[in-house]
């Protein structure tokens, strides 16, 4: 009866010491995509521009839209996976497929 008490504290202080051991962040399975653009790319100040973030398998829908104005850094956090992201200017479109990696930062230059 003792070797079963003693076991069954034993069980559950192992137990116990191995859930505590579990983080949060090795849930979390995401990445950035960062946008930057060129001194060369012609974007005035005042120009809109729209990021569209699709999935590559599924072109038609688009998961994540975030607008910017000028040509300031755009930052996206995404989940793991592969995806295909459209930047549209007044009088430019760019499209370009790529991959995020957990904790990775992902920049695509236009």
């Amino acid at each position: 009866m003792k070797k079963l008490i003693i076991n069954s504290i034993l069980l559950m202080g192992m137990l116990l010491l191995n859930s505590s051991c579990i983080n949060d962040d090795d849930f979390i399975q995401e990445g950035v995509l960062k946008i930057t653009f060129s001194q060369t790319t012609q974007i005035k100040n005042d120009t809109k521009v729209v990021v569209d973030v699709m999935d590559i398998t599924d072109k038609e829908h688009v998961i994540f839209t975030k607008e910017s104005v000028g040509n300031r850094p755009v930052e996206i956090t995404l989940n793991t996976g592969n995806y295909l992201v459209r930047v549209m200017t007044d009088n430019h479109t760019t499209l370009r497929a790529f991959q995020i990696q957990k904790d990775k930062v992902y920049s695509i230059s236009i």
